[in-house]
């Protein structure tokens, strides 16, 4: 996943982020940084679908968090359909917003859970027409109409992930069954943790019984509480790359993506998840296709396109992250459908709980926790 989890919020009359991932990852707005639009809207191979004659766009304008999609996956797809495309990344779903409010056009991009929701909520997105998405039947029915998107209508599963705890059970010899189980002193600077507000104030607030999401003042106060027990176990913060951290030995345990459990998991299978039963956040990188999309046709088959089940297998092999198609099964490396990371128990899958957008006054209430939290 690539997801910027870190500022996750919506603006009521104008205008963040899932910093992912990280997947991914800033804690607060960056600097803008991203490229490129040219929407093509010329007319090449005409092709009958939706509601009427559609024509193929030459150029497609392509967003995406960096190094999440393969460029020999976009070479099959401007083979395949003559299409040129230009693909530019952004570091965070702050950046995505920014750009997008600055006029920057995008045909296709993508987009972490509550930034769909936050996007929706100021008209920036396009409705999809599914009768030029068909492969989206091979999305499993868990992935479906999801909370920040309840009708399935402005957003396509991408590829998704989990936060779990990460413990490297070679090292530890202590059991570890939730959160509060890192409390243990064999944990005291012996963790890593992502470095982002909305995950960590998250995890606070569903260990106290409360919504991943909850704004209630109250419930805040709780969660920071919560946090300071944890701060003397906290040797590393680190969304990047926190894979590294559990291999090299800098921490024997922590809070990390789940796409970099399974790096670590890949190299020393001694690394596995815990799923705490206090909550666990699922998120979604999503498709998007934005008002401003020239090509809106184009990229519904671009869309399709990834969603195929070979094509949609490659993108796993080569991502390492939870598919949300499950016709791409048969073709996925079977070392990937066998890693605990990328296969979470069927309880987190239905019942894991998911980012939603929250008001910016709320946002800064997690951003404040969460930076008092680091500078103890």
């Amino acid at each position: 996943m690539f997801i910027d989890h870190s500022i996750s919020f919506y603006i009521f009359h104008i205008r963040r982020n899932y910093s992912v991932r990280l997947p991914i990852i800033s804690a607060a707005l960056g600097t803008l940084v991203l490229a490129s639009t040219l929407a093509g809207c010329g007319s090449s191979t005409p092709s009958a679908a939706g509601n009427g004659a559609h024509t193929i766009s030459p150029v497609l304008d392509v967003g995406n968090f960096a190094a999440y999609l393969p460029h020999e996956i976009l070479h099959q797809f401007e083979n395949k359909y003559h299409v040129h495309i230009n693909y530019s990344t952004y570091p965070s779903n702050a950046e995505l917003l920014a750009k997008m409010q600055a006029g920057q056009e995008f045909d296709v991009a993508v987009a972490s859970d509550y930034m769909v929701q936050t996007m929706t909520k100021l008209g920036l997105l396009d409705k999809l027409n599914f009768k030029d998405i068909p492969n989206f039947k091979n999305i499993a029915p868990p992935f479906r109409n999801l909370p920040f998107d309840p009708h399935s209508e402005y957003s396509v599963p991408y590829l998704w992930g989990t936060v779990p705890i990460a413990v490297n059970t070679h090292a530890v010899h202590v059991p570890v069954t939730g959160y509060r189980s890192l409390l243990n002193p064999v944990f005291k600077n012996n963790l890593v943790v992502v470095d982002s507000p909305r995950t960590m104030v998250g995890i606070a607030l569903m260990m106290n019984g409360h919504n991943l999401n909850d704004t209630n003042l109250s419930a805040l106060n709780q969660a920071a509480v919560t946090l300071d027990k944890f701060r003397p176990q906290v040797k590393v913060f680190n969304s990047n790359d926190p894979h590294v951290d559990l291999l090299n030995g800098e921490a024997t345990a922590g809070i990390v993506w789940s796409g970099e459990g399974a790096l670590a998991y890949s190299q020393d299978p001694w690394i596995l998840p815990v799923y705490p039963k206090s909550g666990v956040n699922r998120w979604f990188d999503n498709f998007i296709i934005p008002t401003s999309s020239k090509a809106k046709y184009t990229a519904e088959l671009f869309i399709n396109f990834l969603l195929s089940p070979k094509i949609s297998a490659e993108l796993e092999n080569a991502e390492e992250y939870s598919d949300p198609n499950t016709a791409a099964d048969p073709y996925i490396q079977k070392s990937l459908l066998k890693n605990p990371w990328l296969n979470p128990p069927q309880w987190v899958i239905t019942q894991g709980e998911v980012m939603k957008a929250i008001p910016a006054s709320a946002n800064e209430q997690f951003n404040t926790i969460w930076e008092k939290f680091k500078q103890s």
